[in-house]
């Protein structure tokens, strides 16, 4: 059986966009993993892709996470999956939506990366995962986009980080 990773874009961007920066299929033809590229619907109020975390996508009706629990038991059925080593990774809405799944579908992904994401106070707020989740978080203090101290459609990466430690047990100070 082999891992599976969703590589979830950003908002107004495409997956097959994701898939031609994100240089993810040359490792996983080396290193033996399937990677889907899930398309985020159109939001009615602006037009654009997203992926519906809640906050700032409100107005969305789509329901992304019952779509990614979806994909996972379609991949599972349809190729030889490990179901232990299901990971999500995005860019900004994509980064969203993985701590999203890591909140909302912690008995189907094992871990995540968000790049440039964090998590909407609703989710930040609602977040309550039946196990640890291993997360890894990559941000930059000067994020124009994303802010990295927050806003309030959006939780400080500091906030995001120590909700993680404590949830996941872990030492605030280790090195």
């Amino acid at each position: 059986s082999v891992p599976l990773l969703f590589g979830l874009h950003g908002y107004t961007s495409r997956a097959i966009w994701f898939l031609g920066y994100s240089g993810f299929q040359p490792i996983a033809d080396t290193e033996k993993f399937i990677v889907i590229y899930p398309q985020g619907s159109i939001l009615n109020t602006t037009g654009q892709t997203h992926w519906n975390v809640g906050g700032w996508t409100n107005g969305s009706t789509t329901d992304d996470v019952d779509f990614i629990s979806y994909l996972i038991d379609w991949s599972d059925d349809n190729f030889n999956i490990n179901t232990d080593r299901v990971y999500s990774t995005g860019m900004s809405n994509g980064g969203y939506m993985s701590f999203l799944l890591a909140c909302q579908l912690s008995d189907k992904i094992t871990a995540i990366a968000s790049v440039t994401g964090s998590m909407t106070p609703q989710t930040f707020s609602q977040c309550n995962p039946e196990r640890a989740v291993p997360i890894l978080q990559i941000h930059g203090t000067d994020d124009q986009v994303v802010p990295y101290l927050g806003a309030s459609w959006s939780e400080s990466i500091n906030n995001v980080l120590l909700y993680w430690t404590s949830h996941n047990n872990c030492d605030p100070f280790a090195t």
